[in-house]
């Protein structure tokens, strides 16, 4: 092989080295990366059939805590939740003075957000909220 040969194969070589490694971000002790995050499932999302607020304990626990200190009531914990097409209901043991109780709470689904729902208004009939949702938040009252 003559010389102008073997520097234009070893050039080739060159090129596509840097190529792959320009296509690989550059170093890899940076500690970042660059792929997106993976689209969350309908399990880890709680699809919950409506708004995008998230059906979970940690979700449903943060916005039961606030609606029962806006009632001056301290949570004491969630018992139990569930979800249905955009609504949620929670059974939590609050504590008011030394009395321990159990309450309902409704949340509506708005966007990534849960928003409190007046059980008087769910029972009276002005708000259309699903059928088992309902039965349970007016069966405490």
């Amino acid at each position: 092989m003559n010389t102008k040969k073997a520097t234009l194969a070893t050039a080739s070589i060159l090129a596509a080295g840097a190529l792959v490694l320009s296509a690989c971000g550059g170093s890899s002790d940076s500690g970042e990366t660059t792929a997106p995050a993976p689209e969350p499932t309908a399990t880890e999302t709680g699809d919950i059939g409506g708004g995008e607020a998230e059906c979970t304990t940690g979700a449903l626990e943060k916005v039961t805590e606030e609606a029962a200190a806006a009632d001056g009531l301290e949570l004491i914990n969630t018992n139990e939740y569930s979800c249905v097409d955009g609504w949620a209901i929670v059974f939590a043991v609050t504590k008011e003075a030394d009395i321990e109780q159990t309450t309902a709470y409704v949340f509506e689904a708005e966007g990534p957000m849960w928003v409190r729902v007046d059980q008087g208004s769910i029972c009276d009939g002005d708000v259309d909220v699903p059928a088992s949702i309902k039965d349970q938040a007016c069966a405490l009252r």
